[in-house]
C-alpha cells in the first residue's frame, strides 16, 4: 500500500521515568534535525502524496524547535498530531495559540494514560502524572480540541482495561486506544509480565467493549492475530518512521530498543539517502520477515507467542521478546534515568538477568 503518514520520533528527552520505556536514557538524549524534518516532509509529498503527520519521543514539545516543527508540517499543508505525557500541557496550547493554524490543523492530542486511577497511572508514569493528564484534558474540553487517550497495557493495568475505556468515553475522547507492552531488556520485566492466556483475556475485553461503547475502542497490532500471516500497518508501507538519529526504521517498537549486534531493523539515514532508496531497503527488509514467517508457517515451528506478531519481529531481529517463561532475548546493560537504578553489582542481585533496584 502507499504511505500515507510519517512518523517522527523527534526526541529522546523526557520528564518521566516510565517502567515500560523502551529507550536507552543511558545514552545522551538526541534531537532529530528541523532541516532534516523538512527534506523528508518535502519527499514524502512529492513521492508518495503523504498528507499526516505523527510527533512521538520521549516528550515531543521538549524538542527545543518543537513549534517551528510544527509549522514546517502546517506550510506543507499536512495534518498532524502529537503523542504526550501532557506535563506542561497549558504552556503547549499557550504556545499553538500563537498562530491559530497550528491548532486548526491538529487532528488530536493523543495523552498516554497508564491507569484508570491515579495510584496504578503513578505507579507506571510516577508521581503527579495522572493529575497532569486529567488537567490536559480538561483544557481540550474546554477549549474543543480534539482529544484521544491511549494506555499501554502491562500486568500493572490490564484489570483496569474496562473502568479506562468507561472512563476515556466519559471524558469525551475522540477514541481509546490499547497497545501492548514489548519487554524493555530489564528486570522490569518480570514485574509487566503476561502469559499469552492473560493476554488473550486482555485482548477479549477490548474487543468486547468495541461493541458497547459508542466511542470507537482500538488496539494496536502487536495483539493476539489468528491469522499466522497477519501484516501490520508498517509492513503494508502505511507508515513511515524517522527516529532521532534521522534513520528510517520498520516502526516506532524498534526504534532505540537494545538490540544483539548491528541493528538490521536501521534502513538508511535521511542525512545521507533519499527517503526513496530508504524505503526500498525497507520493503527488502520487510520481504526477508515475511519470508522467515512463512517458512516458519510451513514447517509449523511457530508458537503461540509468534503469533503476536510484534513479539515474533523483536525475536526475529534480535531484540528482547516475550516467552513462556519470561523475557528471552538481549538484556539492556544500562542504568535508568537519573540513576533510578543501581549498577554496582556488589550492592544490587540480579533479577531476569538486569539490575535490581535498591530499596
Amino acid at each position: 500500500m502507499n504511505p500515507t503518514w510519517v512518523v517522527f520520533h523527534i526526541t529522546d528527552r523526557c520528564q518521566l521515568n516510565c517502567k515500560h520505556c523502551l529507550r536507552d536514557p543511558e545514552i545522551k538524549s538526541q534531537d532529530l534535525s528541523l532541516d532534516l524534518i523538512c527534506n523528508v516532509l518535502d519527499e514524502a509529498w512529492q513521492l508518495y502524496r503523504c498528507k499526516h503527520v505523527g510527533l512521538t519521543g520521549g516528550e515531543p514539545s521538549l524538542h527545543p524547535q518543537f513549534y517551528e516543527i510544527i509549522d514546517a508540517i502546517v506550510a506543507r499543508g499536512y495534518t498532524w498530531h502529537v503523542v504526550t505525557n501532557s506535563e506542561k500541557f497549558s504552556r503547549m496550547v499557550a504556545k499553538l495559540d500563537e498562530k491559530p493554524e497550528r491548532l486548526s490543523t491538529c487532528t488530536a492530542m493523543n495523552f498516554s494514560i497508564d491507569g484508570a486511577t491515579e495510584e496504578v497511572h503513578d505507579k507506571v508514569r510516577g508521581p503527579g502524572s495522572f493529575r497532569n493528564v486529567m488537567q490536559a484534558v480538561a483544557i481540550c474540553t474546554m477549549r474543543k480540541i480534539p482529544f484521544i487517550m491511549q494506555m499501554t497495557v502491562n500486568a500493572y493495568n490490564a484489570h483496569q482495561i474496562e473502568q479506562m475505556a468507561m472512563m476515556a468515553s466519559h471524558l469525551g475522547s475522540g477514541r481509546m486506544s490499547f497497545g501492548m507492552t514489548q519487554p524493555t531488556g530489564t528486570y522490569l520485566d518480570e514485574e509487566m509480565f503476561l502469559s499469552t492466556a492473560e493476554w488473550r483475556t486482555v485482548l477479549d475485553t477490548i474487543t468486547r467493549l468495541q461493541g458497547s461503547l459508542h466511542m470507537p475502542v482500538s488496539f494496536t497490532d502487536s495483539f493476539y492475530r489468528e491469522e499466522p500471516f497477519f501484516v501490520c500497518q508498517p509492513f503494508r508501507s502505511e507508515i513511515l518512521h524517522v527516529d532521532p538519529k534521522g534513520n528510517l526504521t520498520l516502526c516506532c517498537q524498534h526504534s532505540g530498543v537494545p538490540t544483539e549486534g548491528a541493528p538490521a531493523d536501521v534502513l538508511g539515514n535521511l542525512h545521507e539517502v533519499s527517503l526513496a532508496d530508504a524505503h526500498q531497503k525497507m520493503l527488502d527488509v520487510i520481504h526477508y520477515a515475511q519470508t522467515e514467517k512463512n517458512k516458519a508457517i510451513k514447517e509449523g515451528t511457530l508458537s503461540e507467542w509468534d503469533l503476536f506478531p510484534c513479539n515474533f519481529c523483536m525475536k526475529l531481529f534480535k531484540k528482547p521478546y516475550w516467552t513462556d517463561e519470561g523475557r528471552g532475548g538481549v538484556e539492556a546493560k544500562r542504568e535508568r534515568w537519573r540513576g533510578k537504578w543501581a549498577v554496582d553489582a556488589e550492592k544490587v542481585t540480579g533479577c531476569g538477568g538486569g539490575p535490581k533496584k535498591i530499596a
